[in-house]
């Protein structure tokens, strides 16, 4: 194998690794403002609708905000 193409290699292989961090954090930020949402009372369904998740999955986040050892900030 060539030195050109084990560098395209590592270059595609940290490009994988970036986005998938990038797609972490967007999942992470996502899971915060609805867990933040139904905190505040949102309607579960609505919350759910906006952030195209099925209620189940925002049922769950939401049970996860409200059970031991959750923060509350205000």
């Amino acid at each position: 194998m060539t030195k050109d193409r084990l560098l395209k290699i590592r270059v595609a292989a940290a490009d994988k690794e970036d986005v998938q961090f990038e797609l972490d954090r967007a999942e992470l930020v996502l899971q915060e403002a609805v867990a933040e949402a139904i905190s505040q009372g949102e309607d579960i369904a609505i919350v759910a609708e906006v952030a195209e998740l099925p209620v189940d999955d925002v049922a769950k986040l939401a049970a996860h905000d409200t059970g031991p050892g959750a923060s509350r900030s205000s």
